[in-house]
């Protein structure tokens, strides 16, 4: 199983979709995202439905799987 920060990369990476842009469009300082996507810190349970509905998976397939 991936690492919560590996699949966030991962997918950011397939979608061509920029650690910047996910930031911007869920509201949250792009430095945060940054650390979420190196491991540094694990988003909020509301962070993390935002990322879900905005890359247009679930909340499991993204964090559980």
């Amino acid at each position: 199983m991936l690492s919560f920060a590996t699949k966030l990369e991962k997918i950011l990476h397939e979608r061509n979709i920029s650690q910047s842009a996910l930031a911007r469009k869920i509201g949250v300082d792009k430095s945060l995202m940054n650390k979420w996507v190196k491991g540094r810190h694990i988003p909020s349970a509301h962070s993390m439905t935002k990322i879900a509905r905005e890359l247009d998976m679930t909340e499991q397939d993204i964090f559980f799987s």
